[in-house]
């Protein structure tokens, strides 16, 4: 995707990583990259990860290594959000740890981290160090930093997120800001009537053109991308509501129930029921 360029200015400040806690009511589609590797950790919510091309659900405990300029986003299930939602950040340059020789071995973790990494079941220890981050004082994070970036380098449980065919080119402002209204416009309207021909025009183009230039930004279909984006949503209904299932289609902008359900076996493999039980 060519989402927002986010600025984060490590270089002009006095630290050589970036460190916060999100604490929101929920998660907005932010389409965004940034220079910086980024180690997210979410603490608590549920909703729906965009990394790249791959759009997956994500829950408490969900850490991520993104890589230098991929396209990430995190955003809420709206309904499921009374409790809020938290996360802790940290954002770092790949030379961070380049004046050591015995750090070397962390840049084959950076260029996996490319496509995105989820670390699907972190032990007790690295959760702990990152709960604790916080309290520390600058010295010690840093080097709990590199505590924790070892700790993910020989952790053989991951899963890569985006497709090794994925391949984001920088973009120029104009069209940064057009990718970035677009898939948010989406993102924030699952449950409404979304066209082909609605989004050319919000874009200022003819339907063909827009396919092409959408397919070719975010590295999947409109069609696809938006009914991923819906069966995730539903997909967290079914999880965490004990609504009817006509409802949940409906909820998340199918026009049909039997739409809704081949469209939610091709994608899950399984029947809504199925998932739900």
């Amino acid at each position: 995707m060519k989402p927002v360029v986010e600025k984060i200015g490590l270089q002009k400040s006095k630290s050589s990583f970036n460190f916060f806690k999100l604490e929101v009511n929920h998660f907005k589609p932010f389409w965004h990259y940034h220079p910086e590797l980024e180690l997210t950790f979410i603490t608590k919510g549920r909703g729906t990860r965009f990394v790249g091309n791959s759009i997956l659900p994500f829950e408490e405990n969900d850490l991520v290594l993104l890589g230098s300029n991929l396209p990430h986003n995190y955003t809420s299930i709206h309904q499921s959000t009374e409790n809020g939602q938290e996360a802790i950040v940290i954002q770092f340059s790949a030379n961070i740890f380049s004046a050591y020789k015995e750090c070397e071995l962390l840049h084959v973790l950076y260029k996996e981290a490319e496509r995105g990494i989820h670390f699907i079941n972190p032990d007790k220890k690295t959760l702990q160090l990152l709960y604790d981050f916080e309290t520390m004082f600058k010295t010690e994070q840093l080097a709990v930093l590199l505590q924790l970036l070892h700790r993910l380098y020989i952790d053989a449980n991951r899963k890569y997120l985006s497709s090794a065919s994925f391949h984001h080119q920088i973009a120029n402002a104009n069209t940064q800001k057009k990718v970035k209204s677009i898939t948010c416009y989406i993102l924030g309207n699952l449950d409404k009537k979304l066209t082909v021909r609605e989004m050319a025009e919000r874009t200022n183009m003819v339907e063909q053109s827009f396919c092409r230039w959408f397919k070719k930004a975010v590295g999947h279909s409109f069609v696809t991308f938006l009914n991923s984006s819906r069966i995730e949503q539903a997909c967290m209904y079914l999880s965490t509501t004990d609504k009817n299932i006509q409802a949940i289609a409906f909820d998340c902008g199918f026009e049909s129930v039997s739409h809704f359900n081949r469209t939610f076996k091709k994608l899950k493999g399984k029947s809504p029921r199925e998932f739900r039980t």
